[in-house]
């Protein structure tokens, strides 16, 4: 359940531009994981990556949402 996207900045791509600023950043690497089932915004992962924060970070995406009933 996983789609992995990799986008080539290397002729400066404008959607890529765009993405870039929307994200408030100017240069890559930007690594980002979205939640399951939502495009809009997604979690920045640090520039370095470590196979834990990469598999925290698709767990976290992936677990479902967990509503809170009042009492």
């Amino acid at each position: 359940g996983i789609t992995y996207l990799k986008g080539d900045w290397t002729n400066r791509d404008p959607n890529i531009t765009a993405l870039l600023k929307d994200y408030g950043r100017n240069g890559i690497p930007l690594y980002i994981v979205f939640a399951d089932g939502n495009s809009d915004k997604g979690k920045i992962l640090p520039q370095i990556l470590t196979k834990e924060t990469v598999l925290q970070a698709i767990s976290q995406a992936t677990s479902p949402a967990i509503s809170v009933s009042p009492r």
